[in-house]
Formats: structure tokens, sequence, C-alpha cells
């Protein structure tokens, strides 16, 4: 079987488009990163050219445009390759991601500093470190690799505990604790890592027979030999601090993802404030408080829950986070005017 190219692979339709304004602009936007709804803002004054402005909000939790939405693959692995000069836009994800620079080179932007990634890098991301990727080499190849939690189960984690370093830093991630935003893996010219993305890249295009089992079992393969061959050269950076233009878009980062199971004690540990100043700073920049926030978007789930699947609605309101059946009922009707029962029979087809 012949495998896709790493290097001197042409341009997408859309990079030829994102080049174009590229070259005919300052060149500003991809040297800074930007938040989705600056994005949108500049698109919609006509500041900058997109093909899409709605496309960071369409595949964000909640329609808010900073969390991608979780994996979607029976065998929790999707592999994608990073659109070459594709605007940076900060976002983080439900998800663990895995960027590998195949060929050439990119800038990947966190809260209040930026890493220069070469060929080889393997950067491996906690799903709540808010970073957005730029790339403007035309040689270059970043092979994304997306993984589900669920991927990391327990016998995973126990293959590879004899690399330290991986393993505490996938179960800080996978338990939720505070961890630094990222764990770096200078690889250099690995040729079985380069091999290896070469054939996931070749799985993900092609889609041939048990493709994603295929892509499932050489991402483990990949994992498997960066721990064995670089633990020892994996770096590390210190706890994440956060410039107060993207604590917002964090800590709404992090409610998207733990909107059902969080408080405003548990945020605030997470991000090293009291919760006295991080509910001040919440109603000071979005002009709702945690509670609204945290009930709009419960609800939100609530109403998808209630019209795409046939849980009662106990269950729905388990699912969300509400543990009081008549609480749920009150909170649901005060935003769409209705009960959860009305709601479904009036949005639910006959005979569904």
């Amino acid at each position: 079987m012949k495998l896709e190219n790493i290097r001197n692979r042409p341009l997408s339709e859309a990079e030829v488009f994102y080049k174009k304004q590229y070259l005919s602009s300052e060149q500003g936007f991809w040297k800074k990163p930007m938040t989705a709804q600056e994005y949108k803002t500049y698109a919609e004054e006509g500041v900058l050219s997109t093909l899409s402005v709605d496309y960071y909000f369409s595949m964000s939790k909640g329609g808010l445009g900073n969390t991608v939405n979780e994996v979607s693959s029976s065998y929790n692995v999707i592999i994608t390759l990073h659109n070459r000069y594709s605007y940076p836009i900060l976002h983080n994800h439900e998800y663990i991601e895995i960027i590998y620079v195949a060929a050439g080179s990119c800038e990947n932007f966190f809260s209040e500093f930026s890493l220069a990634m070469k060929e080889g890098d393997v950067c491996i991301m906690s799903p709540f470190a808010i970073h957005a990727i730029s790339c403007v080499d035309e040689d270059s190849c970043i092979l994304n690799i997306m993984v589900s939690k669920k991927f990391f189960d327990q016998n995973f984690l126990h293959a590879i505990m004899s690399g330290k370093t991986v393993a505490n830093y996938l179960e800080e991630i996978l338990y939720h604790r505070a961890s630094t935003p990222y764990i770096l893996f200078p690889t250099g010219q690995d040729a079985w890592l380069n091999e290896l993305a070469r054939r996931l890249l070749t799985e993900s295009k092609r889609k041939r027979q048990a493709y994603e089992y295929s892509i499932s079992l050489l991402a483990s393969s990949f994992l498997i030999h960066l721990t064995r061959e670089y633990e020892a050269y994996a770096m590390i950076p210190s706890k994440q601090s956060f410039v107060p233009s993207d604590l917002m878009v964090a800590i709404l980062g992090y409610i998207s993802v733990n909107y059902n199971r969080t408080s405003l004690a548990k945020i605030s540990e997470f991000f090293g404030y009291s919760e006295s100043y991080l509910s001040r700073y919440i109603h000071k920049n979005v002009g709702k408080s945690f509670h609204t926030i945290i009930t709009e978007i419960q609800m939100e789930h609530a109403q998808k829950l209630l019209v795409e699947t046939d849980m009662n609605y106990t269950e729905v309101a388990i699912e969300i986070g509400c543990f009081d059946l008549s609480h749920f009922n009150k909170k649901f009707k005060a935003i769409y005017g209705e009960t959860p029962r009305q709601y479904r029979c009036r949005h639910t087809l006959p005979g569904k």
C-alpha cells in the first residue's frame, strides 16, 4: 500500500485561500492569536476574510466558540492535518490533542507565551489548555491526533507505567487535577514515528475497511514508542498561569466541559483564585453570574436530550447535573416557558 506523503503536499483549496489572505495583509493576524469572538467580530467588520465565520462556533460546546466537542469515533481517535495559513483561534477541547510536526515548523500559542515547534516535536496537550496553532510554512505537515479520554483506560496506563512522566501526566488529565498545559518531546528525525504518521494519515484519508480500528492501534504504537524512547527527553513547563485576557476564555472552556459536575469552589481551586474574586470577575466580563451560566448550559443540554434521546426526565436531570427533578422542572420552565414534558411533546415527531 502506497502511503500518503508528509513532504511536498499540495495546498488544499482552503489553504490556497488563506495563503492569499496572508500574502495580501500585514500578517499580524498570524503572529498573535485571537479569541473566537474577536475572530467573528473582525470577519463581520470586514477586517479579515474567511471561508466560514461560524466554523469555530458550530463545532464548539454550547456554541461558545471555545471548547471543541468530544471525538466522535468508534475507537476514540481521529486524525487530521492542521491547515497551513489558517488563523490562530484560541480554543481548547473535550479531548486530548497530540500535535506532531512531521515536517517543517509551527507556532503553538498558549496563554502568555508561545512555543516554537520544529520538525520531530510531539506536544501532548491537556484538554483545558487554551491554545492556537499558526503555521505559515508551506513545506510543513502538522498532524493532529485527537484522542478521547476514554482511549486512555487503566489497561493502557498500566502498560506505560514504566515511563512515569507520560503516565502521570495522562492521569492528571483523566482525573481532572490541575496540570501543566502540555508536555513536549523533541524526537528529531525519528524514522519510525514518521512512518507511523504516514500510516495514520493514509488510514484517515483512504478510509479502508476497519480503518478506525487501525488508527486506534497505530495511535497506541505512536504513544508507546514515544514513552519508550523519549521519556528522558520530556520537557514539562511550570504550572500554567493565565493573563487576564485569556483567563475568561479558559474559565468558559472549563465550564463547557464540566458544567454537570463543577462548582465555583472547584473552578476557583483549579485556577488558583478565591471564590469571591472569580465570582466578581465572571460577572464583570460576561454580564452573568456563575450560576446563571451553569444553568443556561445545563438547560441547553437538557433541551437536546429531551428531543434527541429516549431518556426519561429523571435521567435527563441527572445527566446535566440536576439531582432534584422538581428543581430541574422549575429551572427549565424559567428559561423555555414550559416544562420538560411539554417541551418534549411539542418538539418530538409523532410516532418517534
